[in-house]
């Protein structure tokens, strides 16, 4: 647990300052609101205030902290003396997850600390399971901001350089985090039981935290360049999809996982390094028949890829799964479409390996988005607005009036990008040869 990580990020972090400065701080701020408290009643409750300062100081401050953790060994160019250290990627998870941010940590827990005994004072219920779930979520915003800058850091987006996932992860968090104090009575009907609210917050925010923990080690290997097969990735997939199908009560399972494994195949897929140097491994270990060094060395985007194709084809057997959300348009049969959706995935990784293949890699994303954007959004508007809508079916398969057609166009569009990419690999291998 005590590891030379922790203990040099504990260093870092404390003094002889900041340790009296912190608890004398909130412990003036404490007594200033109960002082105010009596003179001025009606206000703000210092248990809510306590709640305000500790998502202030470790929510919002050491999600900064556990960012800038690696941030700045890159910026300060230090990062590869900790690659070539002894420590193993669980070990150094730990001592930045919880190191980096000890002091925030320190001050989180006089704030709760705060709040657990103005609650009892007033008498209020739910404050084991309220101050836990804010554990949780600290844990998980600042396990989510490690993985996903370990995951980009080799990435040119210069939000990751500027250290923007650090708010990212915080904006989202306020996007999507429930209030802890409202409806606290409701219960939740989650896969046909009943849960208490409370009691749901607080298992559905320890269950997203473990997940992000593990993320932050499964990166924390790949940054260290330890390779491992990429079981991890499909495997949260399928957690994500059995958690949030639990609100439909199963219904709409399949479609569920289908989006679950599209979005996070485009997600991976643009911010995964896919070179031709690291195909070109993958390729002579399949013609070697060296799978386990396949698989080592495989991204992890083609997994969800992969995991995508198997949800279709469930839904097109099933006949299709009842559809948790509302279309645009009418469809023919929502069967094919799963199928066209799983194409369409395949086609738009095909067209970014072969920018990523052509040469300028710092730009793949920008053109690959750029091209998708004309073939399925502008030109397929341009013929509709020409009254040419068979036309613009041809772009964009969705718009097609029966499914075997719009698979028919979907798997022509697939087709068409393996083709190119064919050209692009043998050019490319001829140019190295």
């Amino acid at each position: 647990m005590i590891n030379p990580e922790f203990k040099r990020n504990l260093w870092l972090q404390f003094s002889l300052h900041r340790f009296i400065a912190m608890p004398a701080i909130l412990g003036l701020i404490f007594l200033t609101l109960k002082v105010a408290d009596s003179s001025f009643p009606g206000g703000i409750s210092i248990d809510s205030i306590a709640l305000m300062l500790f998502g202030g100081i470790v929510c919002l401050w050491g999600t900064r902290n556990a960012s800038n953790a690696v941030i700045d060994e890159i910026r300060d160019k230090t990062w590869d003396q900790q690659r070539m250290s002894a420590l193993d990627p669980w070990t150094m998870t730990w001592g930045k997850l919880f190191g980096a941010t000890a002091f925030n940590w320190y001050g989180g827990i006089i704030c709760l600390a705060a709040f657990a005994v103005f609650a009892m004072i007033r008498e209020r219920e739910l404050m084991l399971s309220a101050g836990l779930t804010l554990v949780a979520l600290g844990i998980l915003m600042h396990a989510a901001t490690i993985a996903l800058n370990l995951h980009l850091m080799r990435s040119d987006i210069r939000a990751v350089q500027r250290g923007g996932i650090a708010w990212a992860v915080v904006l989202i968090a306020v996007m999507f985090a429930p209030p802890f104090r409202a409806n606290a009575d409701a219960s939740i009907l989650w896969w046909g039981s009943s849960y208490a609210y409370s009691s749901f917050l607080l298992a559905s925010t320890v269950f997203f935290a473990v997940i992000a923990v593990f993320a932050a080690w499964r990166t924390m290997g790949g940054a260290l360049q330890i390779t491992a097969i990429s079981w991890a990735w499909p495997l949260g997939c399928c957690l994500l999809t059995g958690y949030f199908a639990g609100f439909s009560d199963g219904g709409g399972l399949l479609w569920i996982g289908l989006l679950f494994a599209t979005g996070m195949t485009y997600a991976a897929l643009f911010s995964e390094e896919n070179n031709i140097a690291l195909w070109q491994r993958v390729v002579t270990r399949a013609r070697a028949g060296n799978w386990n060094g396949l698989f080592h060395n495989l991204p992890i985007w083609p997994t969800t890829l992969v995991l995508s194709f198997c949800f279709a084809i469930l839904l097109a057997l099933s006949g299709g799964d009842s559809l948790p959300f509302k279309l645009p348009r009418a469809i023919i049969d929502t069967s094919f479409l799963a199928v066209t959706i799983a194409l369409m995935l395949l086609r738009d990784a095909c067209v970014y390996l072969f920018f990523a293949f052509s040469g300028n890699s710092k730009r793949v994303g920008a053109t690959t988005i750029l091209y998708l954007a004309v073939i399925n959004g502008l030109l397929p508007f341009l013929c509709k607005t020409m009254g040419m809508r068979e036309l613009a079916a041809l772009f964009m398969p969705l718009y097609a009036d029966s499914g075997w057609i719009m698979i028919a166009i979907a798997a022509l569009h697939t087709v068409l990008a393996l083709v190119l990419l064919g050209w692009i690999w043998r050019r490319q291998a001829l140019r190295a040869e």
